[in-house]
C-alpha cells in the first residue's frame, strides 16, 4: 500500500497565536533532510502558512522548526507570468506594494497537493501550475503554462544581508543566505545554487520589508519557448563548491521530474513502510500514517559528505567545516520522551548519526546541547538530551569507546553553569548543595527534576560501562526531586534557599515556579522512580486518588504567574480531561501512571479516550504544539501499546494496542507482531490478557531487547476494567525498585 498518497501535510496547520492546533507547517522534503518547502500564503506572520487562505505567494525553503523558534536561512520563490500591462507598470512602478501584488494569485486550495514527497498547485491568476519534489539537500521544480502571457518572470525573495547572483552562463543563480535566527553564535549560511533550463535575464531589484527586516525581491525574465520547464535547486552549509558536488552525488537530480518525485518518495515510503497496521476503521488507518510521516521531519541534517568521503559540517559554533555529522531544529525537552525512543525501535542503525551529531556539539562548545535552530538557543530547564544518550547506550546502540566520551560530556554539563546562559546547568552550585534549586531560580521545580533524571541517565551509562561507585553517586543525585515534595501537598511545591516551602502558591498558579503549567503538570515528572514518588503519596490508591482527581477536575488555572492567558492554557481547557494537559509534553506519561500504582486498566481506559478524541488528520487534528514530531510519536507508540517512561531504562511499558493487527519491520528481518482478540466493537478498551509468543504473559513491560529479537504479543480487550491490581513485581521498571 503506497502510505504517501493518503498523507495530507497540512494536518495540523490550523493554528493562530492564542491557540495551537499543532502549530505546524505542511512540509514537503525527506526523511531528516536538510531543507523544507513550504507554500507560502502570509508575508509577515511565523504561521506563514493557513490551510484556510485562497491566496498565495510563492514556495519557501524554510528551516523553521515552530512558529516559536522562527526560521533562518530561508529563500522564498515563484514564478509567474504578466500582461503587457502589467508588465509596463512594474517596471515604471517598482515598489514593494506592486512587488507583492505581482507575486500573490489565488488558487485552489482543494484541488492542490500537499504531500510529503510532492508539492503542487496552480495559479489562477496567470494558470502557471507550479510542482516541486524535495531531495536530500535540494529541490526540484517544474512549472508548466496554461494560459498564455507574454513575460515569464522569476522571483527570488531574501533578506536584505544575503546574496543573489546570476552567474556568466545566464542559466545559474548562487544564493548566499544569512542565518538571522538570534541564536548564541549568529554565524550560519546556506549556499544554494538554483540552474533553469531557460536563459535568465535580470531585470530589478525591489526592497521590501517584512517581519520588521529588510528584504529584497529579485526579478528575472525567463526566455520560456516551451509550455513546461524545469528548475533544481542545490543546497550547502560550506560553499558553492560543495553544492555542486551535492549534486554530483545524489540520484535525485538524475532522470526526469517523475524519476525525483519516485526518488524522494521512496525515501519516505522506507521509513513509513517499517510499521504496518490495520483497523476496520480506515480513518483510523490514514491518521496514523500521517503521525508517523511527522516523527521524521525533525531533526534535519546540517552535514554533507566531501570529495573524500568524509562526513563534515559547517559548525555555527566554530564558523568552520569540522568533521562529523551535525543535526539540528530539535529541541530534546520535547523530543527525549517520545522521538528518540521510537527511533531505537524502527530506525537504530541512525542513532549513531544522532549521537554523533551531540557530540559534534560538545566537541565545539564543551557543553550538551539542549534546544538547536541553527546551534543553541537554550531553551527549556534542564539538559534532557541525556535522555536521548542514555536511552541509546542501554540499548547497546553506542560503542563504549563512544559511551565515555558521552559519559564524561554528560558529567561535565552537569555540574557546571557556564558563562553563557544557554551552557550546563543553571544554578548546579545551589543544586549540588541544597539537592534542589530554590525560589532564586526560575522554574526551581522543573529544572530540579529535570537534573534529577539526568542524574539518574548519568547513573546508568556509568552502569553499563562498570564505574559502579560513579553509577551510585548519581544514582544517590537522582532522588533529589524528594526535596521539593510536600508530604501534605502531595505535589512538589518551591522551596526558599533557607529551606521554608512556600505554600501560599495555589496548585493551580501556572507559571513562575513550573514550566508551561502548575503543580498539577509539573509534579509527576520522576520518569525513573514512580514507585518511589508513589510511596510518597502514600501507597498505590493513594497515588490512584491523586490521578483520578487530577483527571476528574475541571480544567482550570489561574494565569498570575504570566499575567496573562498563554496557549498551553487555553488547549488545557478546551477538553474534558481535567489536569492533564496532553497538549504539552510534560504530561505525555501521565496516562501510563496508573500502571505503576497496579491499575493498568484505568490507563487503557484513559489512552482509548485520549488516542480517539484528540486526534484527527483534519487541518486541526493536535491538540497543542506538536513540537518537532513528539505529539505524533506519543500517538504512534500509545497506538501500538508501547511507550518508552523511562527512556534510559531500556525498557517499554505496556499500554494498550488499538489496531485489530500491527507488524513492526525490524531492521533486523525480525518482526513484531502485535494482535488484538475479542476486537468486536470498538467499545472495548482494556486490556483483560496477554501472551507473549502463545504463552501467557503478566507483567506489564517488556525489555528492549525482547522486543528487537521479534515477538508475538496477543491482547485480549474488554469493556470494562477488572477489579484485580497488578502485583509491585509485574510493573514496569522504577530505579529503586529494580536494582
Amino acid at each position: 500500500m503506497n502510505h504517501l498518497q493518503f498523507i495530507d501535510t497540512r494536518m495540523g496547520t490550523r493554528n493562530q497565536h492564542s491557540i495551537g492546533h499543532g502549530n505546524t507547517l505542511p512540509y514537503t522534503g525527506v526523511p531528516f533532510g536538510m531543507n523544507h518547502f513550504v507554500m507560502q500564503t502570509r508575508l509577515n506572520e511565523s504561521r506563514f502558512f493557513h490551510p484556510d487562505d485562497y491566496t498565495q505567494y510563492g514556495v519557501r525553503l524554510t528551516h523553521q522548526p515552530s512558529p516559536w523558534m522562527g526560521d533562518f536561512c530561508q529563500v522564498l520563490f515563484n514564478q509567474l507570468r504578466l500582461t503587457e500591462e502589467e508588465y509596463r507598470h512594474l517596471m515604471a512602478n517598482p515598489t514593494e506594494n506592486m512587488a507583492l501584488n505581482i507575486s500573490m494569485s489565488s488558487y485552489r486550495p482543494d484541488e492542490a497537493i500537499f504531500q510529503p514527497h510532492y508539492l503542487s498547485y496552480k495559479r489562477l491568476r496567470d494558470g502557471l501550475k507550479q510542482s516541486w519534489t524535495v531531495g536530500e539537500r535540494g529541490a526540484r521544480w517544474q512549472v508548466q503554462a496554461t494560459r498564455t502571457f507574454p513575460y515569464h518572470l522569476l522571483t527570488i525573495t531574501l533578506d536584505a544581508d544575503s546574496t543573489v547572483n546570476l552567474q556568466s552562463d545566464c542559466h545559474s543563480i548562487h544564493l548566499e543566505t544569512a542565518q538571522l535566527a538570534g541564536s548564541k553564535y549568529n554565524q550560519f549560511q546556506q549556499y544554494s545554487i538554483l540552474k533553469s533550463q531557460c536563459r535568465l535575464t535580470p531585470l530589478i531589484q525591489i526592497p521590501l520589508n517584512l517581519n520588521q527586516h529588510d528584504h529584497v525581491m529579485y526579478l528575472f525574465q525567463l526566455e520560456v519557448e516551451q509550455e513546461t520547464i524545469e528548475m533544481s535547486l542545490t543546497t550547502s552549509y560550506i560553499s558553492y563548491e560543495q553544492a555542486k558536488f551535492n549534486r554530483l552525488q545524489d540520484d535525485f537530480f538524475k532522470g526526469t521530474f517523475l524519476d525525483g518525485i519516485q526518488h524522494s518518495a521512496n525515501k519516505w515510503l522506507n521509513y513509513l513502510e517499517r510499521i504496518d497496521v490495520k483497523h476496520r476503521d480506515f480513518d483510523q488507518v490514514k491518521l496514523f500514517y500521517h503521525c508517523l510521516w511527522r516523527t521524521a521531519t525533525f531533526p534535519q541534517m546540517g552535514h554533507e559528505v566531501d570529495s573524500t568521503n568524509k562526513t563534515v559540517h559547517f559548525s555555527p559554533y566554530t564558523g568552520k567545516v569540522e568533521v562529523g555529522h551535525f543535526f539540528t531544529n530539535n529541541g530534546y525537552w520535547d523530543t527525549f520522551r517520545t522521538n528518540y525512543p521510537l527511533y531505537t525501535l524502527i530506525i537504530p542503525s541512525k542513532i549513531p548519526e544522532f549521537i554523533d551529531g551531540i557530540l559534534s556539539v560538545v566537541r565545539a562548545d564543551r557543553y550538551l546541547p539542549k534546544w538547536l535552530s541553527p546551534d543553541e538557543r537554550g531553551l527549556m530547564p534542564g539538559t534532557l538530551v541525556d535522555g536521548v544518550i542514555a536511552d541509546a547506550v542501554t540499548k547497546g546502540l553506542i560503542d563504549k569507546g563512544t559511551a565515555t566520551l558521552l559519559l564524561e560530556a554528560m558529567i561535565d554539563s552537569a555540574n557546571h553553569a557556564g558563562e553563557h546562559a544557554t551552557e550546563g546547568r543553571e544554578g548546579v552550585a545551589e543544586y549540588l548543595s541544597l539537592g534542589y534549586l530554590s525560589t532564586n531560580y526560575h522554574e526551581s521545580i522543573n529544572k530540579t527534576l529535570d537534573f534529577a533524571y539526568s542524574d539518574f541517565c548519568i547513573s546508568q551509562v556509568a552502569a553499563y560501562l562498570g564505574k559502579n561507585e560513579l553509577a551510585e553517586e548519581y544514582r544517590v543525585r537522582a532522588r533529589s526531586y524528594r526535596h521539593l515534595f510536600n508530604v501534605k501537598a502531595k505535589q512538589m511545591v518551591p522551596r526558599t534557599d533557607s529551606g521554608e516551602w512556600l505554600e501560599t502558591i495555589e496548585a493551580h498558579r501556572w507559571g513562575e515556579h513550573y514550566t508551561e503549567g502548575s503543580a498539577w503538570q509539573n509534579s509527576l515528572a520522576v520518569y525513573h522512580n514512580i514507585a518511589d514518588l508513589i510511596a510518597l503519596h502514600g501507597g498505590d490508591e493513594e497515588f490512584f486518588n491523586h490521578l483520578n482527581h487530577l483527571i476528574n477536575q475541571e480544567p482550570i488555572y489561574d494565569v498570575n504567574g504570566y499575567g496573562y492567558e498563554i496557549h498551553e492554557m487555553t488547549e488545557m481547557a478546551r477538553v474534558q480531561f481535567g489536569q492533564l494537559a496532553l497538549s504539552n509534553q510534560p504530561s505525555f506519561h501521565m496516562p501510563y501512571l496508573f500502571i505503576y500504582a497496579g491499575y493498568p486498566q484505568f490507563s487503557h481506559l484513559l489512552i482509548k479516550q485520549l488516542i480517539t478524541q484528540l486526534f484527527s488528520d483534519a487541518f486541526d487534528g493536535y491538540i497543542g504544539d506538536e513540537d518537532n514530531g513528539s505529539l505524533s510519536s506519543w500517538y504512534v507508540l500509545s497506538s501500538l501499546g508501547l511507550y518508552p517512561m523511562t527512556p534510559g531504562a531500556s525498557q517499554w511499558t505496556l499500554g494498550m494496542m488499538i489496531w485489530d493487527e500491527a507488524t513492526i519491520h525490524l531492521e533486523s528481518g525480525q518482526k513484531i507482531e502485535l494482535i488484538s482478540r475479542n476486537y468486536q466493537t470498538p467499545y472495548l478498551q482494556v486490556v483483560t490478557k496477554r501472551w507473549l509468543n502463545g504463552k501467557p504473559y503478566l507483567p506489564q513491560y517488556l525489555s528492549h531487547q525482547e522486543l528487537m529479537r521479534g515477538i508475538q504479543l496477543e491482547q485480549s480487550l474488554g469493556a470494562v476494567p477488572s477489579i484485580e491490581k497488578v502485583a509491585p513485581a509485574l510493573r514496569p521498571f522504577s530505579m529503586d525498585a529494580n536494582q
